[in-house]
């Protein structure tokens, strides 16, 4: 794991006081290996000190270990978007290469609400993470905390559609695929008149796709994009009313009837014109955004994600953290691991003569 590091990840512990004298704790090492016993393991702090006198790491007080912990979420935040970067988070990404973008929330014991939100960039082509950030609860969903390369393609669900962050992905020559929201995205025609959303969708048979050209606005620019739609089957139709009947209800409001017309049917916005993403494919990609709602389970079944134990802010965000190194270590693995051989080189530059008569035979 330690290969797998940023070489100077030993000097970035010291640079961010993660380790301030070398008693106890002497190395990086030692510290990384103390914060995934915490995070990934699921230990107490009680369990953590003992586990580390019998593993021989350290003779640490539960205490003790609490204020290593609390000292390392700097570096380990660090270490965490180094990764990424070296990974190609920042490089030159070719057309059409897509990114997923989502959030996800987790609650401090006793919790109600959001106490934290992961939130995460997937490649969808690579299926890595490609992005990660850790924010407290008023760390909003929105597309301006990912970084887009030109030509790369960000898609999101309508938690993303904010005008202002979608401009901001379009000036830096990215481009987006959204799930609209007629609440908080007006749109209008070219020649600009306003679009009524809601009617425009009602226009559509069953099956039919609708792709309108449209355009949106933030101050004084104009951006063209299109609007394209496909009407719900009547049960996704009947599930999505009734879960639009039920927040109004818990907010002891009636639902707006515009919503429960909507609700029969989804629709995104994008900048890419038909010759690139013809509307069918455009509502095929948007499918896909689960992909990065899998690699959430995946983090919180496997991980324990959504376990978080601490109190502390500080502690908080080691613990997460931790748990997210923790996954980019694993995607790495998984990725290499059909490469590997313990004898340190591949044996065949081909396939063996067994498989090659058996594919002329076939």
């Amino acid at each position: 794991m330690v290969s797998l590091l940023p070489r100077d990840f030993e000097e970035r512990a010291f640079a961010k006081l993660a380790i301030r004298r070398r008693r106890n704790i002497a190395t990086a090492e030692d510290l990384l290996r103390l914060v995934l016993a915490y995070s990934v393991c699921d230990f107490s702090l009680r369990q953590l000190a003992a586990w580390a006198k019998v593993s021989g790491l350290a003779e640490l007080s539960d205490v003790a270990a609490l204020k290593r912990l609390c000292g390392a979420s700097e570096w380990l935040g660090d270490l965490v978007m180094t990764w990424l970067s070296e990974r190609g988070l920042t490089r030159q990404v070719p057309p059409l290469s897509v990114r997923v973008v989502d959030a996800s929330v987790v609650m401090a014991p006793g919790g109600v609400g959001v106490d934290w939100r992961v939130h995460a960039g997937l490649d969808l082509g690579a299926m890595r993470l490609t992005s990660l950030e850790v924010t407290g609860p008023d760390g909003g969903e929105t597309l301006a905390r990912h970084m887009v390369a030109p030509g790369e393609v960000v898609l999101a669900d309508r938690g993303y559609a904010h005008r202002e962050a979608v401009a901001g992905v379009l000036a830096a020559g990215g481009h987006v695929v959204v799930r609209g929201n007629w609440q908080n995205f007006p749109l209008e025609t070219r020649a600009g008149s306003a679009v009524d959303v809601v009617a425009s969708l009602e226009t559509l048979a069953a099956g039919e796709i609708g792709d309108w050209p449209v355009r949106f606005r933030v101050g004084r620019k104009r951006y063209p994009v299109r609007l394209i739609a496909v009407k719900k089957s009547a049960p996704a139709t009947a599930r999505e009313q009734k879960h639009i009947r039920y927040r109004a209800q818990r907010k002891r409001r009636r639902p707006d009837p515009r919503s429960l017309r909507a609700a029969a049917y989804v629709y995104v916005i994008t900048d890419l014109p038909p010759d690139i993403l013809p509307p069918a494919e455009a509502l095929e990609l948007y499918r896909l955004r689960w992909q990065i709602e899998l690699a959430f389970k995946r983090l919180k079944s496997i991980l324990r994600l959504d376990r978080l134990r601490a109190h502390k802010p500080q502690l908080a965000k080691t613990y997460l953290y931790g748990k997210l190194l923790a996954a980019l270590i694993l995607d790495e693995l998984c990725e290499t691991a059909v490469a590997f051989f313990p004898w340190g080189f591949p044996l065949f530059t081909h396939p063996p003569l067994s498989l090659a008569l058996a594919d002329r035979a076939d």
